[in-house]
């Protein structure tokens, strides 16, 4: 990999550059830049073709004309299949073998594809360390290199937000790629569990967002009940659990080596709770049960609320903590110091799941018992949702990234439509369910702010 897509990959895709790393155009036009590659921000908005940099990496133009240049190659090869003077970048499996024949990809192709990808990655639940795997794209080891699970994921969404037609419309192949190395990721490294397990995990995560997206509702959550499966098997959900003998190993599975270093052991939180978000997220939106069954013992979440990628360390993520009943203390209203993104990420899809969860509960004929029950868990949901409104961040912030902004929009909505399921079941009956709440909330933190 060239030193320009090195230094590219490393950067995170949120917050503000070192100072020096502004692009030629932001610096003429004397505007502050954020220094993203290849493109910053700014640029973006307004004309991408005009970002480029002083210290040679390529522009915009310069990019797609390379993509431009890899795919016509193709075309050439595709026309011209008996030239043995030409290597078929990209080849696709045949239909008519049972053999599975590996995509053999070129380096400038798949540097265009992670550069599709990696601005978007915390959009489709990327929870991986970002420079730690960054790294691992250069490393030459073959114990830091990603596994194919990973990488054939993450080609396949960076095909799908490919400006470039023609590349995306190689989506079937890379998705083919895909969910061959899927189905063998954990089979193909016994003596790299742990890492073998994460990778396999995100690539279900980004499989299962593609499926989404494209309409294929059951492929997605049959992607999803891989991933609930494998980090319930891991033990991920009784990560720092006050029960030291919360989770031994379940009949059938591998015991996983502890994490090593605090960075690790993230990972593994993270990855836990960006999989319960698209599960609460689509049983909620499908009416269909959870895979996870909070109340129980043996599924039961004791994981700390997760931190940001990138802020774990001994010090913020410290090795005294321990967690129980993660979820069901947020559900009663227990004081906790989940306040990370996506910590309150998590806490949205599980209250947008709640709610909708009660919606289909009710029943007007229900006993002075059930009535009982039913209305804490409606005011204890409807005071959840309202202690959110109060502490996110507002989305006219111009000190948040782009990045933030996004990912702070499907915070709020989620809230708002867990508030609107919640009251709508009283809707007819409570003229107080036909008030506004959350967006009430949220306009009065907003206003304090500003």
């Amino acid at each position: 990999m060239d030193t320009s897509t090195s230094t590219f990959m490393s950067k995170a895709p949120s917050g503000r550059s070192p100072k020096g790393t502004a692009c030629i155009n932001c610096r003429q036009r004397k505007i502050r830049c954020d220094g993203k590659r290849p493109v910053c921000g700014l640029c973006s908005a307004t004309l991408p073709s005009a970002c480029r940099y002083s210290d040679g990496s390529a522009s915009i133009d310069q990019l797609l004309q390379e993509e431009i240049a890899i795919l016509e190659t193709r075309l050439q090869q595709l026309e011209s299949p008996s030239d043995p003077s030409r290597t078929l970048a990209l080849r696709a499996a045949s239909s008519s073998t049972s053999v599975h024949r590996p995509l053999s990809i070129s380096l400038n192709m798949r540097q265009a594809l992670l550069r599709s990808f990696l601005p978007y990655s915390f959009e489709f639940g990327f929870f991986l360390e970002y420079s730690r795997f960054s790294a691992s794209l250069s490393s030459s080891s073959s114990q830091e290199k990603p596994f194919p699970s990973i990488l054939s994921a993450c080609q396949l969404i960076g095909a799908y937000l490919s400006p470039v037609n023609e590349l995306s419309a190689l989506q079937s192949a890379f998705l083919s790629q895909a969910l061959y190395d899927a189905s063998t990721g954990l089979s193909r490294n016994p003596a790299h569990l742990a890492r073998s397990i994460l990778h396999c995990v995100q690539a279900e995560i980004l499989l299962a967002q593609y499926f989404f997206i494209n309409g294929r509702t059951l492929e997605g959550k049959y992607r999803v009940s891989n991933a609930v499966s494998m980090v319930l098997g891991g033990g991920f959900h009784k990560i720092r659990s006050v029960d030291p003998y919360a989770f031994q190993g379940r009949a059938g599975t591998q015991s996983i080596p502890p994490p090593i270093g605090p960075e690790e052991e993230g990972e593994r939180v993270n990855a836990l709770w960006q999989v319960l978000i698209l599960n609460a997220c689509w049983t909620a939106a499908e009416g269909s049960p959870s895979n996870i069954a909070y109340e129980v013992p043996e599924s039961r979440i004791d994981t700390p609320w997760p931190l940001d990628s990138g802020s774990y360390s001994q010090s913020s993520f410290p090795e005294h903590i321990r967690s129980s009943r993660t979820i069901q203390n947020f559900l009663t209203n227990y004081p906790d110091n989940g306040k990370s993104l996506l910590a309150l990420h998590a806490k949205a899809a599980i209250l947008f799941e709640r709610a909708s969860l009660l919606q289909h509960q009710y029943r007007p004929n229900m006993n002075l018992a059930e009535a009982t029950r039913f209305q804490q868990t409606f005011n204890n949901l409807d005071k959840a949702i309202n202690n959110i409104a109060t502490i996110l961040p507002s989305l006219t912030d111009h000190n948040l990234s782009r990045n933030t902004i996004r990912r702070l929009l499907i915070v709020h909505t989620l809230c708002r439509v867990a508030s609107i399921l919640l009251h709508g079941i009283f809707e007819q009956q409570d003229p107080a369910s036909q008030a506004p709440h959350y967006g009430t909330l949220v306009d009065e933190h907003n206003q304090r702010l500003h």
